[in-house]
């Protein structure tokens, strides 16, 4: 049986492998995790990934794509469908950007593509980050209680 310490470096290695096959960073991340632990995911729910890309809209001005991907998948576990309660939603995207931030520095797509992927002795490529930024994910989806599947179909 596979434990879910394996399961998150395999689904944080896919994600940087669907970056270098040419998916956005806000892509790689939900097209990673969500078909592992959203029990009603269906594939064309990435696209609300895409927008996010490159900072938001190519930009580089905003948020990385790896952290607009977490919240992404965070808002599919627990977001709210009525109007009732958002706490656990709202408080786990908030940990998610403090450990991002812990992680690398900053949230901001230009700034960290200057200052951790492409500086020298950096990581070398975003598909590195989007790798990290994902266990990092995976790590406090865990701690709230959430199992990766080993088997979906994305």
């Amino acid at each position: 049986m596979t434990t879910q310490l394996e399961l998150r470096i395999a689904t944080a290695r896919r994600a940087a492998t669907y970056v270098n096959q040419g998916y956005h960073c806000s892509e790689a991340v939900v097209k990673a995790v969500a078909p592992h632990v959203v029990r009603d995911w269906c594939p064309a729910c990435l696209r609300s990934a895409t927008g996010f890309a490159g900072g938001l809209g190519g930009t580089r001005m905003e948020l990385c794509g790896a952290l607009a991907g977490g919240v992404l998948v965070i808002g599919a576990l627990f977001g709210r469908i009525t109007l009732e309660d958002d706490a656990l939603a709202q408080r786990l995207a908030a940990q998610f950007r403090e450990r991002f931030i812990e992680t690398f520095g900053m949230t901001q797509c230009a700034a960290l593509r200057e200052n951790v992927v492409n500086v020298d002795g950096g990581l070398g490529s975003c598909s590195e980050l989007v790798e990290r930024a994902t266990m990092v994910l995976l790590s406090l989806l865990g701690e709230a209680g959430v199992q990766l599947k080993e088997e979906s179909s994305e």
